[in-house]
């Protein structure tokens, strides 16, 4: 029988997949990015080359912000807990009506085995409000009350 903590792994293993694909896909558009912008050096002079440089550089530091992001997120995923705890803390693992969290890093939502998990940071408002809480636990978040159903 599959435990909660191999929920997690697979957890984390899924998430670090994506992300290292977003970072060589993003890799990959530095290059080509930089392989237009050597191609338009040799074919343009003028307003027109330095406009077209101009949003060659936006994209470039736009890719250069994502991928710095995606990496210190992949960063922050492997400091992330894979063990049971008691209390919504950090690597916590939990179900409450709104559907699955895991409190790692703010991810979004993820499918593992056909299950549909919210992957967020401990810092979301959501988790700030109910830290320190134990599963069947009532919680109040935005003037709304809820229980923690399961907490692993």
């Amino acid at each position: 029988m599959e435990t909660q903590s191999d929920i997690k792994e697979k957890l984390l293993q899924a998430a670090k997949s994506l992300l290292k694909e977003q970072i060589v896909s993003l890799e990959r558009e530095l290059k080509e990015l930089q392989h237009s912008s050597e191609a338009e050096e040799k074919s343009s002079a003028g307003d027109k080359f330095e406009t077209h440089q101009e949003m060659l550089n936006q994209n470039r530091s736009i890719l250069e912000k994502r991928k710095i992001s995606s990496k210190a997120m992949l960063n922050q995923l492997n400091a992330v807990p894979v063990k049971e705890t008691k209390t919504v803390e950090e690597g916590s693992l939990l179900k409450v009506p709104m559907g699955n969290i895991w409190v790692s890093v703010p991810f979004g939502k993820l499918d593992v085995e056909g299950v549909a998990y919210q992957l967020v940071s401990p810092d979301s408002p959501l988790i700030q409000a109910i830290w320190g809480q134990t599963e069947g636990s009532t919680a109040n978040f935005r003037d709304k009350s809820f229980t923690i159903e399961t907490l692993i």
